[in-house]
């Protein structure tokens, strides 16, 4: 084996004893070997290796009597120490809540990483029909609002890396061409809003504002996920003001100063409106 092939292979197991740590801390309860290995489609005993090494450092439990893995302490405690320094979850909490009892929606804040959006807090609609988004789920960058407002202000080149890896249909309504990506960024990048209407799941509808810091980066989104009945292709004025103001208010805890870059064309109330509400 080569030098460049062994180095390959070894950032290879690093991603995966990542995603071993990763799929074991988002289970509900407990996991076993096979359950892991059929989620992450790789061998038992190829999970089990990673497996017995992040026991061994303390970052997951092996249960003695039922032989299934759980987070451990020390996985906690990075979690906990990197929620500490993760403004945008504790800088949204109160939009968030103001921007649920208004709408009645799902609120979703995520956070920009090189991949795409990274969900970091959800809070559950009033609706009946109770729709959520997995904390720590990856967005698609392409295929949900939340990712189409944060590319259109994007100063990371994530549209570099979609073009690379091309756009992956995950619906009818999907868009696949780049062109028309660019496109509808465009939109946005006018609008201040994204909106993403069965495009990563049939029935499920978004409305999402990027999120800016103070130094002017977009580091997130925040939006509203429901059903398609209740957040239309084309949302209401009043759902998109609603999104506007509390992009605004999330962007101000995180040091943005003045009003967000951009104008509400389709809303009864535009961004640079926002600080009179």
């Amino acid at each position: 084996m080569t030098k460049s092939e062994d180095q390959k292979l070894g950032v290879k197991s690093v991603h995966l004893a990542f995603e071993v740590l990763e799929a074991v801390a988002f289970e509900p309860g407990e996991i076993g070997v096979s359950e892991l290995a059929n989620k992450l489609q790789t061998t038992k005993g190829t999970v089990f290796r990673h497996l017995q090494t992040l026991v061994e450092r303390g970052y997951l439990i092996q249960n003695a009597s039922t032989q299934r893995y759980r987070v451990g302490a020390r996985a906690y405690l990075i979690g906990r120490a990197a929620a500490e320094r993760v403004d945008i979850i504790t800088g949204s909490q109160d939009a968030m809540r103001s921007l649920r009892d208004e709408t009645g929606e799902t609120v979703v804040v995520s956070s920009l990483s090189n991949r795409g959006n990274i969900v970091m807090n959800t809070m559950i609609g009033k609706s009946p029909l109770e729709i959520g988004v997995k904390v720590g789920s990856m967005l698609e960058p392409h295929a949900t609002a939340q990712g189409k407002a944060v590319l259109a202000f994007d100063n990371q080149g994530l549209i570099k890396q979609l073009q690379r890896r091309g756009l992956t249909r995950l619906t009818p309504y999907t868009v696949t061409e780049i062109d028309e990506l660019e496109r509808q960024l465009e939109v946005v990048r006018v609008k201040g809003y994204a909106t993403a209407a069965e495009e990563m799941l049939l029935g499920i509808s978004a409305l999402a504002t990027p999120v800016m810091d103070g130094s002017g980066k977009t580091v997130g989104s925040i939006a509203i996920v429901g059903s398609i009945q209740n957040i239309g292709r084309e949302p209401t004025p009043e759902q998109i003001e609603a999104v506007l103001r509390a992009a605004q208010r999330v962007s101000w805890n995180l040091g943005y100063v003045g009003n967000l870059p951009f104008e509400a064309q389709g809303g009864r109330v535009a961004a640079k409106k926002v600080a009179a509400s």
